[in-house]
């Protein structure tokens, strides 16, 4: 009788076990941007003057608007901001040129100030908690455009978007747009090639907590299509901050069904249809 007493709880660990294991899991969030500023120096920007440059004197106010207001201006004693600095001494893989080639699109100046930079202030900001804003975003390209100035830099890097930005984009960026937190400015679309095909993946969905995006393999013949469509999709993710089972968006005067396959890990593969046009008898 005793062992069909521990037959049984064996039977109901195992079940339980079995439950756990299979049970509809709910995705991890996860939300990170991040700016690398280069200094040809060895000290980081005190912060205090720092944050004198992003909300007292700062010099971007276009439309007459004050681009770091209160709410923006909280992300500084945020938790889940972080700064360091971090030493080409001390870590001179990240200093590499080949590390920002060819998707980053470096130029001979950009290369000329990552080989003159002696160190660099990483500004990350991440978030396992959804977020409600894109103050964040707001905040943080301030903030680095900030260092750059303290620290004398000509070159930053967003390594979520796999992007160099020279000083000098970065302050027509600023002085141009109010609000630099939309996909315009936060997001791109970069393609892998090979002779015969190619494929688009965006990069910077990561930083309002969304997974990034891929298509399959595709005729390089339509990459220009894929861009206009894959960057109203984005705009639209952007606003809802979710991703849905389909979508449909309008490029070139067509329509468009946009699927997604979330995969098990990585990006979502779209898929792109075009809708047929109603036809009149």
């Amino acid at each position: 009788m005793n062992g069909f007493f521990v037959l049984l709880a064996i039977i109901g660990i195992l079940f339980g076990v079995y439950t756990y294991l299979t049970r509809p899991r709910k995705d991890a969030y996860f939300a990170t941007a991040e700016y690398w500023v280069f200094l040809p120096g060895l000290e980081m920007p005190e912060q205090n003057e720092m944050m004198d440059r992003v909300i007292g004197k700062n010099p971007y106010r276009p439309q007459n608007r004050d681009p770091i207001g209160t709410k923006e201006g909280l992300v500084f004693s945020d938790v889940r901001l972080h700064i360091a600095l971090v030493l080409r001494s001390k870590n001179s893989v990240a200093f590499r040129p080949d590390l920002f080639t060819p998707l980053a699109g470096p130029t001979a100046e950009d290369l000329k100030a990552l080989s003159d930079a002696q160190s660099f202030v990483k500004l990350r900001f991440t978030s396992e908690e959804r977020l409600k804003d894109r103050r964040h975003l707001q905040f943080l390209a301030h903030a680095a455009d900030a260092v750059a100035e303290l620290g004398d830099s000509k070159l930053i890097y967003d390594p979520v978007c796999e992007r160099l930005i020279p000083r000098t984009k970065m302050q027509e960026i600023l002085g141009a747009k109010a609000d630099v937190s939309g996909p315009d400015v936060q997001n791109r679309v970069l393609w892998r090639t090979n002779p015969e095909s190619s494929h688009a993946e965006t990069r910077g969905m990561v930083k309002i907590g969304l997974p990034e995006l891929i298509t399959p393999e595709s005729p390089t013949d339509q990459r220009v299509l894929i861009d206009s469509v894959l960057d109203e999709t984005i705009r639209n993710l952007w606003e809802a901050a979710e991703i849905p089972d389909t979508m449909q968006v309008s490029a070139f005067d067509d329509t468009f069904e946009v699927l997604f396959e979330p995969q098990r890990k990585g990006p979502v593969q779209v898929r792109i249809l075009r809708v047929p046009q109603a036809t009149n008898d």
